[in-house]
């Protein structure tokens, strides 16, 4: 591949991520943010300490406050204190949060559906297996 392959390569990938991405966002934006999207679909798993989020999430223990503050003003999620330790606080999700997290995956599913519709079955099997093969190239 020379340079210039390479710079259109990049170039390409760089503004179908970008679009996708603010489609998806944009799509969703008016619920919640990407942020309290991903805590949500974690919360759908059982409940959560804050700590076992920032670790899954890899991002601060501050920053999953900030944002699990705003689901519990939204009324989205709960917070439980432990009877044991009153220190510990499980986060759970209430079953509004769990309504909007399934009307939005199917927004996203919707929103996915139509934008790779110009593909036929058999390219988005070939996309499937070039981004699998590129994933696991980036992982070695």
């Amino acid at each position: 591949m020379d340079v210039q392959e390479l710079s259109e390569l990049e170039m390409v990938f760089r503004q179908v991520y970008r679009k996708l991405k603010d489609k998806v966002q944009k799509s969703m934006r008016s619920h919640v943010s990407p942020n309290e999207f991903i805590v949500l679909k974690y919360l759908l798993e059982g409940p959560m300490r804050a700590s076992e989020l920032s670790k899954k999430l890899q991002v601060s223990a501050s920053h999953i406050t900030t944002v699990t503050d705003s689901l519990v003003e939204k009324e989205l999620i709960e917070r439980s204190r432990s009877t044991q330790d009153r220190r510990v606080v499980d986060l759970m999700i209430n079953e509004k949060g769990k309504a909007l997290v399934h009307d939005l995956i199917k927004v996203k599913s919707d929103l996915f559906k139509e934008t790779f519709k110009v593909f036929s079955h058999d390219e988005i099997q070939i996309l499937i297996d070039l981004f699998k093969k590129l994933d696991n190239e980036l992982t070695k």
